[in-house]
């Protein structure tokens, strides 16, 4: 009788068949494992990122590249924050991309509120005062620069100063260029030194607290890693040797005929010069200005088109010039208290003539008025109209009759706009410190554009807001309970 084949069933794999199978699966890990090492060494040589969001994340500038491709030792950032404020996320966000783009960025955040002995050794470590807050704080080679939650926002202010809303909205961020800017001044040897000139009843460069002071200018250029002094030219005194940059800030008395002569030598020699020049107020410095293609004029400027009252002008009609070019549309322009006209004039062909270039202007419905001592008094036989322009850049250089190299100058028709009651309007920080950037012949710094913020407003009312609340209390957790009654129900049964 022959056995049954069920009785002994023969394996379905024998050894050697299981033996390659095995072999097989294991070279199928070893190369997945393979494959997924390369990909991510390839990923960290070649790192990309694409954003498909609709709020998409702005790429940083070219610039900021530069500066963190320089970097030769780790850079400290420390986010001293309370997570619940506005802008930690926005914060957090663009550190991230400055640590991806540099191995040799490292972030650490610091929750004050939470880890208190953590913040206590920060401020230890940075010298900060016991009430610091909110903070970014910029380590390298054992210097620290801070940057302050206060000075990443821009603002839209256009509708309170027309007198139509009393809302304020946040509508860009500007981090990116104040980070920049301090990892630049942690990099930099040398810093470079601004002069305010005085003597002539200019506006204080020392105190932040007053309207008219330039305390905050002068804050804003050492957070920019420069160094800020006061120079006189009375008697024998020459523009300072070491001095980068020099500031006449709103003289309400005029420059003597010295001073200017003084001036004049410095420009020559490569000078760089920012002239901040109130309407109503003599100055002394027309003819020195007309020798650098610039006519001052002696009247008030307005313009019937932009969002103005009695006391300051919008400007929107600015100039193809590096200064202006981060700006890009802009639905707000430069707010001025009521300027004067400063215009390009004619100063010959010659190779070495200035290059003057206008900044900012009004609309074509702009209006010089000439009688405006006793109130504005509009005379079409006397008044200039049309495009107005208030600002201009001076330019020579590169050649061998300059002595020292490039002169640069900006001329602006006013100087309220700078003082501390107006600095932070619209954009006319931005402008001030484009403007000094450009000056000091420092473009890393200059076309780094604030990024926009959407901020989402909902208007509830009291009994809409008491649905909300029987919603959120009552109906969501009752709905849990109604289906784990449902379920149980079902299981009964």
């Amino acid at each position: 009788m022959m056995p049954d084949r069920d009785d002994h069933p023969q394996p379905s794999f024998s050894g050697a068949r299981k033996f390659g199978a095995g072999v097989g699966v294991l070279s199928a890990v070893v190369a997945l494992a393979a494959i997924v090492v390369m990909v991510n060494f390839l990923a960290t040589r070649h790192f990309h990122r694409w954003t498909l969001s609709e709020d998409r994340v702005t790429s940083l500038a070219p610039l900021t590249h530069q500066v963190l491709g320089v970097l030769t030792n780790e850079l400290q950032v420390t986010v001293f924050f309370d997570p619940d404020e506005v802008l930690y996320s926005h914060i957090l966000q663009l550190l991230r991309q400055y640590e991806n783009a540099s191995p040799r960025v490292k972030i650490s955040v610091v929750n004050y509120l939470t880890e208190p002995a953590r913040a206590e050794e920060v401020k230890t470590r940075c010298k900060l005062g016991p009430n610091a807050k909110d903070l970014i704080i910029f380590s390298f080679a054992g210097n620290h620069r801070i940057v302050r939650q206060t000075e990443l926002s821009e603002y839209d202010t256009s509708q309170l100063l027309a007198g139509k809303s009393q809302n304020v909205k946040r509508k860009s961020f500007t981090g990116e260029a104040y980070f920049t800017a301090a990892i630049l001044g942690l990099i930099e040897s040398r810093r470079p030194r601004a002069y305010y000139l005085t003597g002539h009843s200019e506006h204080d460069p020392t105190t932040a607290t007053t309207q008219t002071g330039y305390g905050k200018l002068t804050m804003l250029m050492q957070a920019n890693n420069m160094e800020t002094q006061l120079a006189s030219l009375g008697g024998t005194n020459e523009v300072p040797a070491d001095c980068n940059l020099l500031i006449l800030a709103g003289p309400r008395s005029p420059v003597t005929q010295t001073e200017v002569e003084r001036l004049n030598r410095y420009l020559n020699r490569g000078g760089r010069m920012l002239f901040l020049l109130r309407a109503g107020a003599p100055t002394g410095l027309e003819e020195l200005l007309r020798l650098w293609g610039v006519e001052l004029g002696d009247d008030v400027v307005t313009d019937a088109s932009q969002d103005r009252n009695e006391s300051f002008v919008i400007l929107k009609n600015f100039g193809d010039h590096e200064i202006l070019r981060s700006f890009g549309i802009t639905q707000n322009g430069l707010v001025v208290s009521l300027p004067r006209s400063v215009t390009p004039r004619a100063t010959g062909q010659g190779s070495d003539a200035p290059q003057v270039q206008s900044l900012v202007a009004t609309s074509e419905r702009g209006i010089a008025v000439a009688d405006y001592r006793n109130g504005l008094r509009p005379d079409p036989r006397r008044d200039r109209r049309g495009f107005i322009p208030v600002a201009v850049a001076v330019e020579r250089g590169g050649l061998r009759s300059v002595e020292g190299g490039s002169t640069r100058m900006v001329v602006v028709g006013e100087s309220i706009f700078l003082a501390n009651a107006m600095i932070e309007n619209s954009i006319n920080r931005d402008f001030a410190g484009n403007a000094i950037n450009w000056l000091l012949d420092r473009p890393k710094l200059v076309g780094i554009a604030p990024r926009p913020v959407r901020e989402y407003l909902f208007q509830v009312s009291d009994a809409q807001m008491q649905a909300l609340q029987w919603i959120l209390l009552a109906g969501l957790p009752g709905v849990a309970l109604a289906l784990g009654f449902l379920v149980w129900i079902r299981r009964r049964a």
